[in-house]
């Protein structure tokens, strides 16, 4: 209870109200889109019969549907008043992916069942992709920019510790129920509370003031700009290759590990839970090693160490479950500063204004990579030898995961230390280098230290 108290004083004298609400908010909703994404939504359309490539287009649909929000500043630019539709957004997409729980009940077709489950994730996700464009913004406008990165790194720290617990609980209740529907239903209906708690949060917070811009007509200048810019097309297009290398044989990771290697949910959500482990104890390290040595030297690093994790994958059998433990370390060790780095060198990019088409850009190609990743790991399994020995007891899936790490690692190498690209996050590094504040930084160290 000590730890809680000094954390929580720490915190409150370290953000503002807003701030704190966020880290509570983004707690409840990353607990309720967890439960309805990855592992659960792939085991639940197994569930329900659904085909291999099905599986793996829907497993990744959460991350490809944000390709609409390339046109979502179309919208938020013209409203002064954001707040009340982000709400609509997300209340409607969480209802509409956690739904297809209910539609067994009464649906009766397998076909016709799987085609509107796969219609309301879709849309859902959609949605979703539309609606986290204005909700980054509103998060990073309610943050300082002197304290913008030891907020991102408290945030990460404290919603990956919720979804620790989400994950061991969720694992307990499909294996209790025997993967049968009864415990998805459980799941998902958790998942709608989570959700709807979120909301009651978001209603709390604040929104900044911002002047809408009053444009009679589409603005082919203003939606340009992000591509225009040399750093940020770069930034785009190691986003588009990156994601796209590492996503053509993690879509069907869910479904390797449940339908083929046949774990158990208990089992593969440890598994998860350990890579949540790993990214909460090197949260801290992180970002005392982003204000030392760059953002460069973070990006690039973490990178790599996510790129490992396929290179285990790709040894992966029954016989070799083992592996299972390893590969999350690496998972979570990269995750843990990599994705923080990739919002804070995005913003650092980004001018004040216009930040949600440059958003929108990011979630375009974003979701464009990993839309045609499953596709591409289709196409290449079914020309993969199976090989069937004790290495290579599933050659096609093994061999794919072995090319993502490949293929990543020469991507990684190329933008920072290719002769073309290798400077592309330099000026970046510097500018957060002289915007970060030591004593906010600080936090995050001495509340890990104090656990």
């Amino acid at each position: 209870m000590r730890f809680f108290k000094v954390a929580a004083r720490r915190l409150k004298s370290s953000y503002n109200r807003n701030q704190l609400l966020f880290i509570i908010e983004a707690v409840l909703i990353n607990a309720s889109l967890v439960l309805n994404q990855g592992i659960y939504v792939s085991g639940y359309m197994v569930l329900l019969n659904a085909s291999d490539f099905l599986v793996g287009i829907l497993n990744s649909s959460n991350a490809w549907a944000t390709m609409a929000s390339i046109f979502s500043f179309l919208v938020y630019e013209r409203l002064e008043k954001r707040k009340g539709f982000l709400i609509a957004l997300v209340s409607l997409s969480r209802l509409l992916v956690c739904s297809i729980i209910f539609l067994p009940l009464f649906i009766k077709s397998q076909a016709v069942l799987l085609t509107v489950a796969s219609t309301m994730v879709i849309a859902g996700n959609i949605l979703w992709g539309f609606y986290s464009v204005g909700w980054m913004v509103w998060i990073m406008s309610v943050s300082p920019k002197e304290n913008r990165s030891s907020f991102m790194y408290t945030r990460m720290l404290i919603l990956r510790i919720g979804i620790i617990a989400v994950m061991i609980s969720s694992g307990y209740v499909l294996d209790y129920f025997n993967k049968s529907y009864g415990g998805f239903l459980v799941v998902y209906l958790a998942s709608l509370v989570l959700a709807v708690l979120d909301i009651i949060v978001l209603l709390k917070i604040e929104e900044p003031e911002k002047k809408a811009v009053k444009q009679e007509k589409f603005d082919m200048s203003v939606f340009l700009d992000p591509v225009k810019k040399i750093d940020y097309r770069k930034y785009l297009i190691f986003t588009f290759f990156f994601y796209i290398t590492l996503t053509i044989s993690s879509s069907y990771s869910p479904l390797y590990l449940v339908k083929y290697l046949k774990f158990d949910y208990t089992f593969v959500s440890s598994i998860t839970m350990v890579s949540y482990v790993f990214m909460v104890l090197s949260t801290q390290f992180w970002s005392r090693m982003e204000h030392k040595k760059g953002m460069e030297f973070v990006f690039a690093a973490t990178a790599f160490i996510i790129a490992l994790e396929f290179l285990v994958y790709g040894f992966l059998t029954e016989k070799t479950y083992f592996l299972l433990y390893i590969a999350p370390v690496f998972s979570g060790i990269g995750n843990g500063g990599f994705n923080i780095c990739l919002v804070n060198y995005r913003y650092d990019l980004m001018p004040e204004d216009n930040r949600t088409v440059y958003e929108g850009w990011f979630g375009a190609v974003y979701g464009l990579c990993t839309l045609f990743a499953p596709v591409i790991g289709s196409i290449l399994m079914n020309h993969l030898p199976v090989i069937g020995n004790r290495i290579f007891a599933y050659g096609n899936y093994q061999l794919l995961y072995i090319i993502s790490f490949t293929t990543c690692s020469f991507v990684i190498f190329m933008f920072f230390k290719g002769p073309r690209f290798s400077r592309m996050f330099q000026a970046s590094a510097v500018n957060c280098n002289n915007t970060l504040n030591t004593s906010n930084c600080e936090v995050v160290k001495e509340i890990s230290e104090e656990n």
